[in-house]
């Protein structure tokens, strides 16, 4: 056959035109490191190499050879995985990221044993065969892995949302308090919308309009929604259908991490207040309780979330969370979004076999960057440990101050104020609508009712509407003489409108240096066109106006205010980078103000407190992750050369392969050992020397001479000297024991 003579034909029949296995293994890790990088262009590139005009059908004939090429890799990989017992399900899962994974024994019991990241992204768009042909082609073949969650299996959780239990509050119109002079104008949620949405879900469509658009029914994927872990490596993986990021795809993606990890897995999500809710109230509640599964909303995110939200679920807030930001996503998205331009108008299973590879080879590339994580990630925690107390220090208060009580406290003053205002709104609400009522009737008795032909029908359809939404307020408040202008709940409500106004303002600046936040970060990522990067600017330099036009109108009603409240400047409002100072702005309340949480050096020396801790958090949950990793390497050095002699005694060409694969791996593990000794030589170093035994595993027989104590806590430089000779010396030879075992 032609693969004998190393080529693959571009047709199973008969076939003209073949193309060299080492050409498709050339493209194939081109297109690993260049996701841009078409078949198109390959084949174009071929044709100028060897002075050939270049036509379709010759793209079209290198894409069905490289399919033959992808198919026979993938069986191999599957001959390989039921050789070596990696055919079970779930393995991939489970054997996806050694640092989190590869648990050993009598190792120190960590508070999450997964810590992963969820999103969505609709970059991975497919443009609907029948929409492009009109008619599609039945594909019968497979581009998935088995990490990917089947539609059926997603569509099983596509009711929780509309079963879970609504609000029994029933709702009534809203007259909302509008000032003339704001140039914002809302775009009201869908009324047959079946997810309930909280004011951090609307904060965050308000700072990212795009999320409000509706799919084009053009496309038949609408995206894709992943989980991986903090290191970055790919756990679950599913096409949003025909759709924008609903609850659904969440929902079955955890749902698949507690049936696979089991209990104590801790998320990051965007509206992770939102979802939350959801969970306990759908079908999985009990078992959420059960196995403890918790969430945060991201570092970055959660500047799109209210004070409030933010102490009840930021993962700066999260005890055990050590310092990962649960933006992994954005950066996993950053690289696959380069796939884009290919699979947009490709078949669905070239669009799943182009995002199959890519994930594979980025796990791979995120295995080969494993130990360098490792490594940044002490290293920040060790410096954040110092600043911390140094910034403690220069500003005069104890590390013993009762910053965790202090937390609680401003989150209960927070939900104070949330209720007070929620007590008021539905009097405010009725005040509003008693005034438009009025208004109404005023012009239809006087003016609207002048020109009885032309306006009457009018002026009494929008005379019956505002009566009909006063009566509305009426019944619900039990109301049964209507309030005149002199009762004195209305006096009392319309001093609270004035109230309104004033917050409102504020919410107006909130949001406006939300905004700017995040466009000034998606000005700064890579991959952005012209276009894009252009329409940015000019939307930083609008914001830049809005802001100082909606401080005039804040300073306005704040002078208004009883008593007056401070005036805003633009200085204050470039600095701000979380949202707590909002929120306090809110409330005129001297006592809370007065509150030892709400001085603003305080206020910073708290979050440099809790940046402290969350480092230690990291400094332990890296001790155990180190050792597994070098557990890994020392069981890799083992288990690899035994099982290719074991092969070549029955198969010697999956031998020879896996022999290739451990070639890879054992210089990518070499590199991991340098790491790691340059980890173990940092001052304040506090993990263990020597590998482990993975749980379930036997102990391999490594070279032991010249190993000292695991660590000594009362020493200031517990690895100089003697003990880091020791060290070095271990490692070294365990360097030589993988070269020995080729």
């Amino acid at each position: 056959t032609l693969l004998r003579y190393g080529c693959i034909g571009a047709s199973p029949i008969k076939p003209s035109v073949a193309i060299t296995v080492r050409t498709l293994a050339v493209y194939r890790q081109t297109h690993r490191v260049c996701p841009r990088l078409s078949i198109h262009a390959e084949a174009k590139k071929l044709c100028h190499m060897h002075n050939i005009r270049y036509r379709q059908y010759l793209a079209d004939q290198l894409r069905a050879a490289y399919d033959v090429y992808l198919e026979l890799q993938q069986r191999i990989t599957h001959r390989l995985d039921k050789c070596l017992g990696r055919d079970t399900p779930d393995w991939q899962m489970l054997n996806s990221c050694p640092a989190c994974q590869y648990t050993l024994e009598g190792e120190p019991p960590l508070p999450y044993s997964v810590i992963c990241a969820c999103d969505g992204n609709n970059s991975a768009k497919l443009v609907d065969p029948a929409v492009r042909s009109g008619v599609e082609r039945p594909d019968p073949r497979s581009g998935t892995s088995p990490i990917w969650l089947s539609e059926s299996y997603v569509d099983q959780f596509a009711d929780e949302v509309g079963n879970a239990r609504q609000n029994s509050r029933p709702h009534i119109p809203s007259a909302q308090v509008r000032d003339p002079d704001d140039p914002w104008i809302e775009e009201p949620d869908s009324a047959d919308s079946s997810e309930p949405v909280s004011i951090c879900v609307d904060r965050w469509r308000n700072a990212a309009p795009e999320s409000r658009k509706k799919m084009f029914a053009i496309f038949k994927k609408s995206g894709i929604f992943i989980t991986v872990c903090r290191h970055g490596f790919l756990l679950t993986i599913c096409d949003m259908v025909r759709s924008g990021e609903l609850m659904k795809y969440p929902i079955a993606s955890l749902n698949k991490l507690m049936d696979v990890f089991g209990k104590n897995i801790l998320y990051g999500y965007d509206i992770k207040c939102a979802l939350e809710k959801i969970l306990l109230r759908s079908s999985l509640a009990d078992q959420i309780q059960r196995l403890n599964l918790q969430g945060v909303v991201p570092a970055f995110h959660g500047h799109a979330h209210n004070r409030l939200c933010q102490v009840q679920h930021h993962s700066k807030y999260k005890v055990g969370a050590g310092k990962e930001d649960f933006e992994t996503c954005e950066r996993v998205f950053s690289e696959s979004n380069a796939l884009a331009s290919e699979i947009r108008n490709a078949t669905e299973f070239h669009r799943h076999q182009a995002l199959d590879e890519h994930f594979r080879f980025a796990d791979m590339d995120k295995y080969a960057s494993l130990s360098n994580f490792l490594y940044h990630n002490y290293v920040q925690a060790l410096q954040t440990i110092s600043a911390t107390s140094t910034f403690l220090d220069e500003c005069s208060i104890s590390q013993d101050a009762p910053f965790e009580s202090d937390l609680n406290d401003e989150k209960a003053s927070l939900e104070t104020m949330t209720r007070k205002k929620e007590e008021t709104a539905v009097e405010i609400d009725y005040v509003n609508a008693l005034l438009e009522y009025d208004s109404a009737l005023s012009n239809y008795s006087s003016r609207e009712i002048g020109n009885v032909r032309r306006r009457h029908t009018h002026a009494t359809a929008k005379r019956d509407q505002k009566q009909e939404v006063v009566e509305d307020f009426e019944r619900q408040m039990g109301i049964e003489q209507r309030w005149g202008p002199d009762h004195p709940d209305r006096i009392k409500a319309q001093s609270r409108i004035t109230h309104h106004l004033f917050f409102k303002a504020v919410d107006d600046v909130e949001r406006l240096v939300v905004m700017r936040l995040l466009e000034l970060t998606k000005l700064q990522m890579n991959g952005l066109g012209y276009k894009l990067r252009t329409q940015i600017s000019k939307a930083l330099k609008n914001r830049a106006s809005a802001i100082r036009n909606a401080l005039q109108r804040y300073n306005k009603y704040a002078a208004e205010m009883s008593p007056p409240r401070p005036p805003l400047e633009w200085e204050q409002i470039v600095e701000y980078s979380f949202l707590a100072e909002f929120d306090l702005l809110r409330d005129g309340d001297a006592q809370l103000h007065s509150k030892r949480w709400a001085n603003p050096l305080y206020r910073q020396a708290s979050m440099q407190y809790f940046d402290g801790m969350r480092a230690k958090e990291e400094i332990e949950r890296l001790d155990v992750e180190i050792a597994r990793l070098l557990t890994k390497i020392c069981d890799d050095a083992v288990n690899y050369p035994q099982s290719i002699v074991t092969l070549a005694a029955h198969d010697p060409p999956l031998a020879s392969e896996l022999g290739r694969q451990w070639d890879q791996l054992r210089s990518v593990n070499l590199w991991h050992l340098q790491r790691i000794r340059q980890i173990q030589a940092l001052r304040g170093y506090s993990g263990p020397l020597v590998p482990g035994t993975r749980i379930g595993a036997v102990a391999s027989v490594m070279p032991t001479d010249g190993l000292g104590d695991t660590e000594d806590p009362e020493s200031e430089e517990p690895y100089n000297g003697e003990r880091m000779q020791q060290v070095e010396g271990y490692i070294n030879g365990l360097e030589h024991h993988i070269v020995d075992h080729l």
